[in-house]
């Protein structure tokens, strides 16, 4: 089974506010085209990668990894401009440790997916739990085929023919 996966990023509408900064403050010796610069560089360099099992969250230097069935709560928070731009900041929480998903479009939809998909994984985790514990039942052979398994023996001399009968009489 391949697994699918898709990457993220942060909405470059959540800078919006650096971006406004960097114009003033272009006058000021070229200190804003530096702000836009670097605002845009290091807004480029995070990414999430979403597959079937697991979240990652990639920076530039640091990589969190979550798997989907360990996703306890996922929470949306905005600002009153995020709302404006349908934007929001997603927070994956799980027993040991979070994600913050920052720029995210339709931040609500995005939750209530993830949400889904780690139920959905959870289950099926326990779906193969449930496959591996559960012993194999043979079932035990029909009438008809213990008379035939019988009639095997008989045929190849294995038992006499008063054993047959008498055997035989068992399954009448």
């Amino acid at each position: 089974m391949s697994e699918k996966s898709i990457t993220l990023t942060p909405s470059h509408k959540s800078l919006f506010w650096w971006y406004l900064l960097g114009i003033i403050l272009i006058p000021l010796f070229g200190v804003g085209i530096y702000l836009i610069y670097r605002f845009y560089s290091s807004h480029n360099a995070i990414s999430y990668r979403i597959t079937d099992q697991s979240i990652t969250a990639v920076d530039s230097n640091v990589e969190q990894k979550m798997d989907l069935a360990n996703i306890q709560d996922v929470e949306i928070s905005q600002k009153w401009i995020d709302r404006k731009f349908g934007l929001g900041l997603v927070t994956l929480r799980s027993d040991s440790n979070s994600i913050d998903l920052i720029g995210m479009e339709n931040p609500q939809k995005l939750a209530d997916t993830i949400m889904s998909a780690a139920k959905a994984e959870r289950k099926r985790l326990a779906d193969l739990k449930t496959q591996k514990s559960e012993p194999v039942k043979q079932s035990k052979p029909g009438r008809d085929d213990r008379i035939d398994y019988l009639t095997g023996l008989w045929q190849q001399g294995l038992i006499s023919e008063e054993d047959y009968e008498k055997e035989r009489k068992h399954f009448e």
